[in-house]
């Protein structure tokens, strides 16, 4: 069976070994690309297929057999050979367990019927609802509200909820209850986010930051596409799609680096986080709402993770463009040594990269924000910066710090933490020129990011160097800026930047 594999140098990001092999869209002998050798002598390289290259000497995804996949570790020591990992965002969401809900599951007759309403009883549509008849086996079932605010729950009327989230459409917050009756008709309202209060948590972490913040400074935004025609990101000076598959047939496509057509918000919400310029009677901006943004979609349009291989090209297209600083609001699976490749290429260019730590609750810090190299960011919160009964006050969790800070439930931590930021019920901007709350390392990333921007723009020493120089003295000066909030080394590395 012909599986696909990255092939790469077995150390570096580009080699000479591949500068035969310009980007190729058809599938052809990896002999030919990698024009090295008698292939018939080599018999496992006659039987590799390059399906798509980074760069003319960089990294190729190709096509071949487990079993050729091991002749060629043999033929060819001077490569490393990377299977496909596949990455997914760091926003917290409740899932349901299939297998699990299906012993719990009503008949359509039997299930009830659950009305979401905004504070002054109007429906609200788009409210996406976690219903669990059992938490720890993941039991219970899911949906969004339609245009009644009404969601149809295969969950028989009369049951008692042990949890139920309820994740707001744009501009409301959530909703959390505990042992919920799912009455028939039952009901719940939704209080509106109000972006003229102080406590938010953006607004708290950016505090006296200037709305140029960021000038000059380019930050990549690797993740689902951003929407470019919001009117709080004028700031979006284009990017690329990198998802392979939808690229390949049609290389037209390069250009749609906007939001995926499924769970595309995400993106949009991370550019915000980072440089978000109010206007349009909008009072939400980003933490340097002077960077230019760029974007980089690596999440296709039918849903589901992104690849490394795309995660990988986007990096080094990312550097190529001239990008500062990159963010990766992702991680998930295994070591990666295709990615740790192309953030240690970022790296050597002056690139510094930014990661969330990852949502497993207190599990290890996933990749790639364990990588060395990277910046590895946890997410804190303020326990007053949402309503008390939001779906945010269920991420509030010890270890507890100073200023009514708390390290959400959901964040990963360990040894490899280097900074935390805000990333529980943070505010940012939503596709279709609006904005929404959204919790995870996911938001606590960008924030970081966001301030290293900052920290860049008033350094022109930092700014004008070269190299791995720059990227190493921006880390040291972000590291520096940063303040201890009390709850321990591996909870938070260094702090919560914001000394300046």
């Amino acid at each position: 069976m012909l599986k696909q594999y990255i092939v790469l140098p077995a150390y570096g990001f580009r080699s000479q070994t591949l500068a035969h092999a310009a980007t190729l869209r058809a599938a052809r002998p990896v002999a030919a690309a990698l024009g090295g050798g008698d292939a018939a002598a080599r018999p496992a390289i006659s039987k590799v297929d390059v399906i798509d290259s980074v760069s003319a000497d960089g990294p190729k995804l190709v096509r071949m057999t487990p079993e050729t996949e091991l002749q060629l570790r043999l033929e060819e020591p001077s490569l490393k050979i990377v299977p496909l990992v596949i990455y997914e965002k760091m926003r917290v969401i409740h899932e349901i367990k299939r297998a699990a809900a299906a012993a719990v599951s009503a008949t359509s007759a039997q299930g009830a019927v659950l009305r979401i309403e905004d504070a002054a009883g109007a429906p609200l549509a788009g409210a996406r609802i976690i219903a669990f008849s059992s938490f720890r086996t993941r039991a219970g079932d899911e949906g969004r509200t339609d245009a009644n605010g009404e969601v149809h729950l295969r969950i028989a009327s009369g049951t008692t909820l042990e949890r139920i989230y309820v994740y707001g459409p744009p501009r409301h917050w959530g909703r959390f209850e505990r042992n919920f009756n799912l009455a028939d008709g039952a009901r719940l309202q939704l209080e509106p986010i109000d972006l003229s209060q102080d406590f938010l948590a953006l607004r708290r972490f950016r505090n006296a930051l200037p709305l140029n913040a960021g000038q000059g400074v380019v930050v990549g935004i690797i993740d689902s596409g951003v929407d470019g025609d919001h009117p709080l990101l004028p700031n979006v000076s284009g990017g690329a799609n990198m998802v392979l598959a939808e690229t390949m047939g049609d290389p037209g496509q390069i250009a749609d680096w906007g939001p995926a057509a499924v769970d595309g918000e995400h993106g949009t919400h991370v550019a915000g986080i980072v440089g978000a310029r109010p206007a349009a009677g909008l009072d939400l901006a980003g933490v340097a709402p002077g960077v230019t943004l760029r974007s980089y979609r690596v999440f296709p349009h039918t849903g589901g993770g992104a690849t490394n291989y795309d995660i990988m090209n986007a990096i080094d297209r990312a550097v190529q463009d001239g990008c500062h600083i990159i963010n990766l609001s992702l991680g998930g699976g295994e070591e990666d040594e295709a990615v740790r490749a192309a953030i240690g290429s970022a790296l050597d260019s002056g690139v510094l990269v930014i990661a969330a730590a990852g949502n497993d609750g207190r599990k290890p810090v996933s990749f790639p924000g364990a990588l060395p190299f990277c910046i590895a960011v946890s997410a804190m919160g303020w326990t007053d910066s949402f309503p008390p009964s939001s779906s945010e006050a269920s991420d509030i969790a010890r270890p507890y710090g100073a200023h009514q800070t708390f390290l959400g439930a959901f964040s990963n931590f360990g040894p490899q933490i280097d900074l935390t930021g805000p990333g529980v019920g943070v505010v940012s901007t939503l596709p279709g020129g609006t904005f929404g709350a959204m919790s995870g390392t996911s938001m606590a990333s960008p924030a970081v990011a966001g301030y290293a921007a900052f920290l860049l723009a008033e350094d022109s020493i930092i700014l004008g160097l070269n190299g791995a120089d720059r990227g190493t003295a921006l880390r040291d000066r972000l590291f520096g800026s940063a303040i201890p909030l009390g709850f321990g080394r591996d909870y938070e590395g260094f702090g919560l930047p914001g000394k300046g």
